[in-house]
């Protein structure tokens, strides 16, 4: 079988592109004195950065024995949990952060959120793209009006 010497499993077999929400665009941070002015951030994703997808079976009698057939129901998705590499300037880690800050920040939330705000300026779209082993496109996932609701801890390791 002719294979590439690259065709080995490798950690950062996918990309993940995540446009900044409207929201974290229009916030001036006060530690930085400024707005979020890109459109969009990318990360080098490892692991499996997939959700579970499962149609319930249901329970059937049918000759004297149980068989599953599909409820044709689907629950909604998992979360999705990404495992990413965090850049030497801790930008994207920051960005993330600063994202879900905004949905507990009192001030700000309320008055962005309430009568006047829109909760789909806190939601963005998400593009997780699979790699092969030449650095080219094989697959893409692609999640429409995602939320952050969880950012895991940085792992150092010397």
């Amino acid at each position: 079988m002719n294979q590439s010497i690259l065709n080995r499993p490798k950690t950062d077999k996918f990309v993940l592109f995540l446009d900044i929400p409207k929201a974290l665009k229009d916030y001036q941070d006060p530690i930085l004195k400024r707005g979020f002015n890109a459109d969009q951030i990318q990360f080098t994703v490892f692991g499996s950065p997939t959700p579970n997808i499962s149609i319930p079976p249901v329970d059937v009698r049918y000759g004297g024995q149980n068989m599953y057939v599909s409820s044709h129901s689907r629950p909604s998705y998992t979360p999705l949990t990404v495992k990413f590499m965090v850049d030497n300037g801790y930008i994207n880690y920051w960005i993330l952060w600063r994202w879900l800050d905004l949905f507990n920040n009192a001030t700000y939330s309320t008055t962005q959120m309430g009568v006047n705000g829109d909760i789909m300026d806190y939601t963005t779209n998400l593009t997780l793209v699979a790699m092969d082993e030449y650095n080219n496109s094989l697959i893409s996932f692609k999640y429409i009006k995602a939320v952050i609701t969880k950012l895991g801890s940085i792992g150092y390791d010397h």
